[in-house]
């Protein structure tokens, strides 16, 4: 089941969901949560669904240990283009849903659905797992569309998600395709409008791209700064929600500026989020000399700007180094997990966990803002 780009990885979590083979690798063991000590803490913490291993024991596993550590789970999901075009939905898309919303239930975890239509493979510049009839097609097909609004709608009224991404670091696929962007823009607000028709308490958001939004990718050509792009969706959003890995731009966690987390409350009155986050405890990408010690120190790093900046959420991405990453451009991921693949813990997993224990502060989840985003 081993593949070469996360766009099949994402895809086959549909299968693997609701069936798999047996697991050959070491799975951490998930302890009870332990009762809450020490202070408060503002912000809900979460991992992905993405396991370290494409089986249906480790998949299940996944969602036990973001229960021992925290209160929510990221489902990163390909739309079914074709299932909803047609009507048809597959036995995976159903069987898949019935098994996630019940795993979510059975360890109490709010539910976090993205929707995730480009390839991340090919630097998000193409939409990704469209049927051969629609290759090539982008936002202005009126197919595309009409399958976007109909999986939207489909995830909020089946997942009924306390959090929806329509679209993942969608500033990547602006430097690709600014005109095909703009089609998004207007499809993202039309999708805004029909969920909140729905379920008008779930709180709905794309996600940026954090160092590509800053203008530090890629690092031998850096482009223009696209602060400008969160406005592209006001009022239509309840949060700014920044995917972020650092280790892709800097060559240690020493470079990393202090304001990193903090300028984001420049450009925004809206909640601040980390849709997903992770940094490697190996050499991995432009940092040639990551630690388990650096990885530990970013872990400490993010969430204490969580605190700081009262974050709705952070989610760490890898929970386990999974064993099907092996091939770039995913080898990146390999070394990002809190656990080994022999399922022994990191150190970041025991600074995750301690921050984990400490109650929240709110249950709630945050009120989307009423006031238009400011910035430059």
């Amino acid at each position: 089941m081993r593949r070469t780009t996360l766009i099949f990885c994402l895809a086959l979590l549909a299968a693997v969901a609701c069936d798999g083979a047996a697991s050959d690798q070491s799975l951490p063991t998930v302890p009870p949560r332990p009762s809450p000590q020490g202070a408060p803490r503002a912000f809900q913490m979460g991992i992905s669904s993405l396991p370290p291993e494409l089986t249906q024991e480790s998949y299940q596993r996944t969602f036990a240990l973001a229960a021992s550590a925290g209160e929510m789970i990221l489902i990163q999901r390909v739309p079914p283009w074709k299932e909803m075009l047609t009507g048809d939905l597959s036995d995976d898309t159903v069987e898949s849903t019935q098994r996630e919303t019940a795993l979510a239930r059975e360890h109490g975890l709010r539910i976090f659905i993205a929707i995730d239509p480009t390839d991340p493979a090919l630097g998000r510049a193409q939409l990704a797992g469209l049927p051969q009839e629609l290759r090539g097609a982008g936002f202005a097909d009126e197919d595309v569309q009409r399958a976007f609004l109909g999986y939207a709608r489909y995830v909020v009224e089946n997942y009924e998600p306390d959090y929806l991404a329509l679209g993942v670091e969608m500033n990547s696929y602006q430097r690709a395709n600014p005109q095909d962007f703009e089609r998004f823009v207007q499809l993202y607000h039309e999708a805004y409008r029909a969920v909140k028709e729905i379920a008008p308490e779930t709180l709905v958001f794309p996600t940026f791209q954090l160092e590509e939004l800053q203008g530090l990718l890629p690092v031998d050509n850096p482009q223009p700064a696209q602060w400008f792009l969160i406005n592209r969706f006001e009022p239509d959003l309840d949060l700014l929600a920044v995917s972020t890995y650092p280790s892709t731009a800097f060559a240690g966690i020493d470079q990393l500026p202090e304001s990193y987390f903090a300028q984001l409350s420049t450009y925004t009155r809206r909640p601040i989020a980390v849709a997903g986050t992770g940094y490697p405890s190996a050499a991995s990408g432009a940092n040639a000399a990551s630690s388990e010690a650096d990885q530990a120190a970013y872990v400490q790093r993010v969430l204490d700007a969580a605190q700081q900046l009262s974050m709705a959420f952070v989610v760490w991405f890898v929970s386990q180094d999974p064993t099907f990453t092996s091939e770039p451009p995913l080898d990146r991921l390999q070394p990002m997990g809190l656990f080994t693949q022999s399922g022994e813990g990191k150190p970041s997993w025991d600074v995750w966990r301690t921050a984990a224990r400490r109650p929240l502060a709110a249950t709630g989840t945050p009120t989307p803002a009423a006031s238009p985003t400011p910035g430059p």
